[in-house]
């Protein structure tokens, strides 16, 4: 256990949930828990898309927005980057827009902060918590986030990661409740063969 959770004199919460359905992101709020995680598989012809695009016409996005323009703001990103408009880049924009809403809904806030997050290297690459009450996390295209129980990051065979496509609900160091999350996060190595990564991140604006 690291120091700073053995001094917060709180119990540490290292319990993670995951399910197929996505009501299991529900559970982040469940004592105990600290991560939940909503195992899914994108569909093989937006990997194909998303997979054949060059790292400059990903969509790079930095925006706070009211939780019911989250979508518009991934289309406005992506036309920006120069995406034509087709099923696929549909697909994204709806995608964040839903996850927006659920976490919204879940975490009982009207205005979101949305990242869409372009690397072709390791942007977070040490095991960390967050400075936010929570952080919905889901990998687009490359390797998905990496997250291993506090005590044990120097331990790789403790070490696990979300799938591709597969969404993470992890609390973070300012989640109000009575105990700490005691599940660290990173971002995975950037292998070149993999190409660029792209990271959805959504934080809740309170």
């Amino acid at each position: 256990m690291s120091l700073a959770l053995e001094q917060s004199g709180r119990p540490v919460a290292a319990d993670v949930f995951m399910a197929r359905d996505a009501d299991i992101l529900c559970e982040i709020g469940s004592p105990g828990v600290a991560a939940a995680i909503w195992q899914r598989t994108p569909e093989p012809a937006f990997n194909s898309w998303i997979d054949q695009l060059g790292m400059d016409d990903l969509p790079d996005l930095r925006t706070v927005v009211p939780v019911h323009l989250a979508e518009a703001a991934v289309i406005t990103a992506c036309e920006t980057a120069g995406l034509a408009a087709c099923p696929e880049r549909d697909t994204l924009a709806s995608d964040v827009g839903a996850l927006a809403v659920m976490m919204a809904r879940i975490l009982d806030v009207q205005t979101v902060r949305v990242r869409l997050d372009v690397a072709d290297e390791v942007m977070c690459p040490k095991f960390h918590i967050d400075r936010v009450p929570a952080r919905l996390l889901c990998t687009y295209r490359g390797a998905g986030t990496e997250y291993v129980p506090a005590s044990s990051e120097h331990d790789p065979k403790r070490i696990r990661r979300l799938k591709r496509g597969a969404v993470g609900l992890f609390r973070g160091a300012l989640w109000q409740g009575d105990d700490v999350t005691g599940i660290l996060h990173r971002s995975p190595e950037v292998t070149p063969e993999g190409g660029p990564r792209l990271l959805l991140v959504i934080d809740p604006v309170e």
